[in-house]
């Protein structure tokens, strides 16, 4: 007898924001409940995580959470890892002012592939 498996929506989150913000704390505090008081090493590239969580309205869902690299010699980079994003948390340092004043390039950085991707349908559509 074969069961009968009910399908797990799945999206696809991103962290961005400048170095040493904190995303990747929040994405180990997510996935593995834990906190490192004495901070962690900088990401390269990216890290990936999948955490399996109860979404309010919509029941059970897995979550692909990337944590990005913060550095400027990676940012042209990490717009590759925007694509097919459900949620992108923009993230900056409360004590570290010129971190919230990146939040609108990184905003912007969302927008401008969100936007292409959305031309991209669109035309698949005509």
């Amino acid at each position: 007898i074969m069961s009968i498996q009910k399908q797990v929506p799945e999206f696809k989150v991103i962290l961005i924001g400048d170095a040493g913000v904190g995303k990747t704390s929040i994405t180990i505090r997510a996935t593995q409940n834990t906190f490192d008081l004495d901070g962690t090493s900088a990401t390269v590239g990216f890290s990936f995580q999948k955490l399996f969580k109860e979404v309010p309205n919509l029941g059970c869902a897995n979550l692909f959470i990337w944590d990005t690299a913060g550095q400027e010699q990676f940012r042209s980079m990490t717009k590759m890892y925007y694509r097919g994003v459900a949620v992108a948390l923009i993230v900056y340092d409360v004590t570290e002012r010129a971190s919230f004043e990146q939040v609108e390039d990184w905003l912007e950085n969302v927008r401008e592939v969100q936007q292409q991707r959305l031309t991209k349908e669109g035309d698949q559509d005509q």
